[in-house]
């Protein structure tokens, strides 16, 4: 459930960033699939755990308030 947390926050982020024209919808969509890509890479394993971390920490952070 962590990391789903993580990955709705982060979505929430990147969609924020697009409304407030931060970033573009296609620099969005670029960054999400490069993503998805390095998740499928041998290196995914890493980056799942790194962002369990952070789900971890946010759930604390929630918890917290």
């Amino acid at each position: 459930m962590t990391v789903v947390g993580a990955a709705v926050i982060l979505g929430l982020l990147v969609g924020l960033m697009v409304k407030m024209k931060i970033a573009r919808p296609t620099v969005a969509i670029v960054c999400v699939l490069f993503g998805l890509v390095l998740g499928a890479t041998p290196i995914g394993d890493g980056l799942y755990d790194g962002v369990a971390a952070v789900g971890v920490w946010l759930s604390g952070a929630a918890t917290d308030l």
